[in-house]
């Protein structure tokens, strides 16, 4: 019997540390995540003070990775922005980040979209946490990313010379434009 009870407390204890261990993943996660986007629209709101949406479709697709590639040195995980229409191809989803943004664009449209999103996945006999923080079109993001008829023509013609395959147009304030990809490995968790 008293085996039986050992192994009980074990076991309970390593669900406790799994859980604990995803806890602070998911804890990490948001924090990068949300100085993510605050870093990103901080550069975005300095480009249009400084006189435009030109500048300002500079710094959201292409500042944005430097910002991004310091949050992963900072932080030592996987993080990006993602969106199935993605303006720089390195916002371009892997498979697993388009499922995930699919779910939460029906999500979205059905008025269920989480703040957050996460799940822990094995991939080649390793855990990972995988976290999405969702991004919303606002109406000043319209600017940018709206309908054709929306779009200034200066607008227009950046876009199509600067980004000739560019598929982050056609957007409604409200539509769900991506995400904040963030993975760590639990068993390297900090």
């Amino acid at each position: 019997m008293n085996k039986l009870i050992l192994a009980l407390l074990f076991i309970s204890s390593l669900f406790f540390q799994t859980d604990e261990k995803v806890q602070r993943a998911v804890e990490l996660s948001r924090k990068i995540s949300d100085q993510l986007v605050d870093s990103v629209k901080a550069v975005l709101f300095q480009e249009l003070g400084k006189g435009g949406y030109t500048g300002a479709i500079k710094a959201c697709s292409n500042l944005a990775q430097d910002i991004i590639k310091a949050h992963k040195e900072k932080y030592g995980v996987y993080v990006r922005r993602v969106s199935e229409k993605y303006r720089n191809k390195l916002d371009k989803p892997d498979d697993y980040e388009l499922k995930i943004l699919r779910k939460l664009d029906e999500l979205n449209k059905r008025g269920e979209l989480p703040q957050e999103y996460y799940e822990v996945v094995e991939e080649n006999g390793e855990k990972f946490l995988r976290y999405f923080k969702p991004l919303i079109v606002q109406p000043m993001c319209l600017n940018c990313h709206g309908s054709d008829e929306f779009l200034k023509k200066e607008i227009k013609e950046f876009l199509k010379e600067k980004y000739p395959d560019d598929k982050a147009t056609g957007y409604q304030a409200g539509d769900f434009r991506g995400a904040v990809s963030v993975k760590i490995k639990l068993s390297e968790e900090k």
